[in-house]
């Protein structure tokens, strides 16, 4: 198991350090000039050197990307060209808001989906199987943020039951804030509960045909147990890789739901430091979602072991 560990952190070493670097050339080949967009295409070239200089844009790009790794590992992520305000502190704000929604819409898509999924596949070819099967093609059909929208007409404007958009803050009160988020957080959930109920429903018919489901149903085990105690366990595997796939969906696509519902989170802050041009802030941000990613698949590798100790052994 420890080697299993060291080669998977290994790996996400090697990932988060190439993801870094790729990062960081992408966004230093990008035409266009940081301080010529804050100061204005008519702005003199001496203050457009004078503000390069500021920012350390007349250094080498070899001497910024050293630079900027070593105040990652002391928690220092430079400053805002923009903001004038420390870039840890910026996102340290908008995470109140990006992480709840996250980690919302993954448990409601998680529950809902192994819910329908074992539904589906215990009625199969059933009226039961048909629905949720309709439901999940439904929500892969339909967008996210055309679905947002539709829970806002529904339930904001209509019944007045939740807030149209915008977050409060938790000072507010944690129920206001919850309040502000569940729409989002449902609107995120109904693509990636689309995609893991029909993952389900499939890993869990493909792992009730084996031999050994069958062989546990003739010695007298009931269809629960048998469900329970044999299906699931092995039936989580495929599960489990598209939920880590998910993340990245998830994080990418938060950038479409806060701007939907006017959340302060980090998708609004990478979309507002895109259009600036504050490459301090977009490098920092897409190398914090990258590393989200890769560490939940270094989670879900671990979680493969601990489901299926065959794969440690043959990995």
């Amino acid at each position: 198991m420890s080697v299993f560990l060291a080669r998977r952190f290994l790996s996400f070493l090697i990932t988060v350090f190439g993801a870094s670097v790729i990062i960081f050339l992408l966004l230093e080949v990008l035409p266009g000039d940081p301080a010529l967009t804050m100061l204005g295409v008519d702005a003199p070239d001496s203050a457009i050197a004078a503000i390069r200089l500021e920012l350390g844009l007349d250094r080498p790009a070899f001497v910024r990307y050293v630079d900027w790794i070593a105040g990652l590992f002391h928690g220092e992520m430079g400053l805002s060209y923009v903001y004038k305000v420390p870039v840890t502190e910026l996102i340290g704000q908008r995470l109140q808001v990006t992480l709840p929604l996250a980690i919302g819409a993954m448990v409601v898509a998680t529950l809902v989906s192994l819910s329908l999924g074992i539904f589906a596949a215990t009625n199969h070819n059933r009226i039961g199987d048909y629905g949720v099967m309709g439901f999940s093609q439904l929500g892969l059909a339909i967008p996210d943020f055309w679905f947002g929208i539709l829970l806002i007409i529904l339930f904001a404007v209509i019944l007045h039951w939740l807030p149209s958009g915008g977050f409060p803050g938790w000072d507010e009160g944690i129920w206001r804030g919850i309040r502000s988020l569940i729409l989002p957080v449902f609107t995120q959930a109904l693509g990636l509960t689309a995609i893991m109920t029909r993952v389900t429903r499939s890993s869990v018919l493909e792992v009730a045909r084996e031999d050994y489901v069958r062989t546990a149903r003739a010695k007298g085990l009931s269809r629960r147990a048998a469900l329970w105690g044999h299906v699931l366990r092995n039936a989580l595997v495929p599960v489990l890789t598209i939920g880590g796939l998910l993340v990245a969906t998830v994080v990418t696509g938060t950038l479409i739901i806060e701007n939907v519902f006017a959340l302060p989170g980090v998708g609004k802050l990478i979309f507002d430091a895109i259009s600036n041009r504050d490459l301090m802030v977009v490098k920092n941000v897409v190398l914090l979602f990258a590393a989200i990613v890769v560490v939940v698949n270094f989670i879900v590798d671990i979680l493969y072991a601990l489901v299926d100790p065959r794969i440690r052994i043959h990995s």
